[in-house]
């Protein structure tokens, strides 16, 4: 009887391994949920080991099969509508009002204040103060709390520059409710930091991964969030401290941001979307909304458009970032469960005329107030889940790029 003791343990020796690795795969996306920061970690290193499109596949499976269960447990009448947060008195930048200005005259039955300026005239009667006022959401449901803007973020003079609202968008998941926040370009500004390791380049530039020292300051900054996907998920577009880090690919979703403090959104090839005075942009796949329409590209669940190796039926934690059309609201959407059609219905329901997606999974989407405790800043998350993922990571060096807001001076 003929033996074959080499073949047969070097086989039992490949099964081992591969077991092993399907069995910390399945681990590490299991601990997505419990431990973001952790799971996030893990599947970076379990790339290096099978691959992109392995992990995919396990990431893929994982949050399948996560989505069925809730979507049967809420049949059941085992799982609740998700209310991102309750109503809760607005984040002031600072403990008490940096400057105190007189009320405008109330020619529009609300109380207004002069904006921010280096210098400031007396209010007249002649001059009536911006307003800051987010769009109407039509909502998708009868809930009674759906839509309803509510003031979120305050500046050093005690008025609300950002506004926070969740909508419910997903007729297949009406549990799932969706964050949508809305931001005053007149008296705030949008910044883009590089981070120390990402996006990936060979350009040389200062890789600080911080917020100027002009901006982190109390009574500046307002708030920060996550930017787009890792450079080899995409190789999407990146331009910043005067150098490309990574080249455009035409047609794909783009921010530029000015020197002056204006930006746009739009596809790249548009004319005019990068002016001679553009000191950053960014790109993160095909547009969402273009123009006021919806993308006709978020039905279509390709991988390569709407998450890398994740196509865009699979329901994860997602968030995008829009303008209206007069670019002078901008509008960060996130929630969990999404699909990419969800997500746009959402920028566009919240007011964004073109709009685009940034990051995705539950570790990677962050949006957080700042908000002063004593003279430091301190992060207040917008969903009670982030405070879990890390909140404070972009008021420090940071390995991957974000975005931030700040004072308007």
């Amino acid at each position: 009887m003929k033996t074959f003791p080499r073949r047969r343990s070097g086989r039992i020796a490949l099964i081992a391994v591969l077991a092993a690795i399907l069995l910390g795969g399945a681990l590490t996306f299991v601990s997505l949920s419990a431990f973001p920061q952790i799971g996030a970690q893990g599947a970076d290193i379990l790339r290096k080991i099978v691959g992109d499109r392995a992990v995919a596949q396990l990431e893929t499976f994982v949050y399948t099969t996560e989505d069925q269960i809730e979507q049967t447990l809420y049949r059941l009448g085992l799982k609740r509508v998700e209310v991102p947060w309750v109503s809760a008195t607005p984040i002031a930048v600072a403990e008490t009002p940096l400057e105190t200005l007189t009320p405008a005259p109330n020619l529009t039955g609300a109380t207004a204040v002069t904006p921010m300026n280096t210098t400031r005239a007396e209010p007249t009667a002649t001059a009536v103060p911006r307003v800051f006022t987010p769009p109407v959401i039509t909502p998708f449901t009868k809930r009674a709390d759906e839509g309803k803007w509510e003031p979120y973020i305050l500046d050093s003079f005690g008025r609300a520059i950002a506004y926070r609202a969740f909508v419910y968008p997903d007729a297949q998941r009406p549990y799932v409710g969706v964050g949508l926040v809305a931001i005053d370009l007149v008296n705030a500004r949008l910044g883009f930091v590089v981070g120390t390791e990402e996006p990936v380049s060979n350009a040389v530039i200062s890789r600080t991964g911080k917020i100027p020292s002009s901006d982190f300051a109390v009574g500046r900054l307002f708030a920060v969030f996550n930017g787009g996907f890792k450079t080899q998920h995409g190789r999407y577009g990146a331009f910043a401290n005067g150098k490309e880090l990574v080249p455009a690919r035409e047609g794909m979703a783009t921010i530029a941001l000015d020197k002056d403090g204006a930006i746009r959104i739009g596809q790249w090839g548009d004319p005019g979307l990068v002016m001679p005075d553009t000191i950053a942009w960014r790109q993160n796949g095909p547009p969402v909304v273009r123009n006021g329409d919806i993308n006709p590209l978020t039905n279509d669940n390709s991988a390569s458009n709407w998450g890398a190796n994740i196509d865009g039926a699979v329901a994860v934690w997602r968030s995008g970032m829009g303008l209206s059309k007069d670019r002078q609201i901008l509008f960060y959407v996130a929630g969990n469960d999404l699909v990419a059609s969800t997500l746009a219905k959402s920028l566009k329901a919240a007011g964004a005329h073109n709009a685009m997606q940034l990051d995705i999974n539950n570790f990677w989407v962050q949006f957080c107030a700042v908000r002063a405790d004593g003279t430091a800043l301190k992060p207040e998350p917008l969903f009670a889940n982030m405070k879990a993922q890390q909140p404070d990571r972009y008021l420090k060096t940071y390995s991957r790029d974000f975005f931030y807001v700040s004072a308007r001076q």
